[in-house]
């Protein structure tokens, strides 16, 4: 008879094992012995390992929100949330074997063969999108962060950066720059600088002139 399990516990167990290995690289046998129990009391409280692995994404999925959303809003100013959250998100992991991002991870290795899976980590991601958003809206608000370009452009750019950053880091890449990186990721943030004010005459009308495209290039 399959015994009832503590799924908290369980699925703090099966989320390192799928970290560590992926869905593919974890075992029935590798769950039952982490989690302690046989395959029948697995099946009875998840459905299967697909189903537990839905829920394992589901836990990180609560898990990265949670940490970001609280590092986005401890700050003053949006912009020092930002650049805080983006260091941390950015900075390379000191575990041995669980590298990377678990939802980034999954896309690469699965989520193009399922789509309930693929579904579960576009929720992920849109969650953290509309998260970036917000606050790229709130400094555009409290102008600490430029408001020439859609909030939605800008915090799709900080994604693109975490979620980069982290494929390289599954990879083994050494990131010797990663502060560097992480400054030049937030610098897009920054309010574009003033042009300089040039001295009149034909001289500088003619630099502020548009460049005239090569003859073969027009229409």
């Amino acid at each position: 008879m399959a015994r009832k399990i503590s799924r908290e516990s369980s699925l703090d167990h099966a989320l390192t094992l799928f970290w560590d290995n992926g869905f593919r690289g974890t075992s029935m046998d590798m769950l039952t012995a982490a989690l302690g129990v046989e395959k029948p009391s697995i099946y009875s409280n998840f459905g299967s390992k697909k189903g537990l692995y839905l829920e394992a994404l589901e836990s990180y999925h609560v898990m990265l929100r949670s940490r970001i959303a609280s590092g986005l809003q401890s700050d003053v100013s949006a912009r020092d949330g930002l650049d805080r959250v983006m260091n941390e998100l950015m900075a390379p992991s000191n575990a041995a074997i669980r590298r990377g991002c678990l939802a980034t991870n999954s896309a690469l290795e699965i989520a193009d063969l399922d789509p309930e899976i693929r579904s579960r980590i576009k929720e992920t991601f849109d969650d953290l999108l509309g998260l970036f958003t917000q606050a790229i809206r709130r400094g555009q608000q409290d102008g600490s962060i430029r408001d020439d370009r859609p909030a939605g452009a800008l915090a799709q750019f900080l994604l693109s950066c975490f979620g980069g950053v982290r494929v390289l880091e599954k990879t083994g890449v050494d990131a010797p720059h990663w502060s560097e990186a992480a400054r030049l990721a937030l610098s897009v943030l920054d309010a574009p600088a003033a042009p300089r004010s040039g001295k009149s005459g034909p001289a500088s009308k003619a630099k502020a002139a548009p460049r005239r495209k090569p003859k073969a290039l027009r229409a």
